[in-house]
């Protein structure tokens, strides 16, 4: 799938792109959470050589999408899983601690993973530049 945006920033090879929130969000609304309502920004592979300002077209792979979304949502609900279920023996209190402390380090290896560039073969792609 295909969005429109325009380049932001460059950083290294990448292009931080700004575009309209899309059909494909839903009812995410994680933009709000930082302060835009509409707008939402997107690392991509810069693999057109924008500039910054540029109109391009951003490829969303499916598929990328999808394990970005598991990686994102689906892993940190596991963790919160397994630690609501490692503390269901010992307290409400202790499964609600383990639960959260769970999540928050599965969270803490995601963003480790993202700083370490792990996840850069899932990343949208600015392919071309629109005039």
């Amino acid at each position: 799938m295909s969005v429109v945006g325009t380049v932001d920033k460059l950083e290294r090879g990448f292009a931080i792109v700004t575009m309209e929130r899309q059909d494909m969000c839903g009812e995410c609304h994680a933009c709000e959470l930082m302060g835009e309502t509409k707008k939402c920004t997107l690392k991509c592979v810069n693999s057109c050589h924008s500039k910054i300002g540029d109109k391009v077209e951003v490829d969303v792979a499916k598929a990328s999408f999808l394990k970005a979304t598991l990686i994102m949502y689906g892993l940190p609900l596991l963790g919160l899983l397994l630690g609501i279920g490692m503390g269901y023996f010992i307290s409400e209190l202790a499964s609600l601690v383990l639960g959260i402390i769970c999540m928050g380090l599965i969270y803490a290896g995601v963003k480790w993973g993202d700083k370490k560039n792990k996840y850069n073969k899932m990343l949208p792609a600015a392919v071309r530049v629109l005039e």
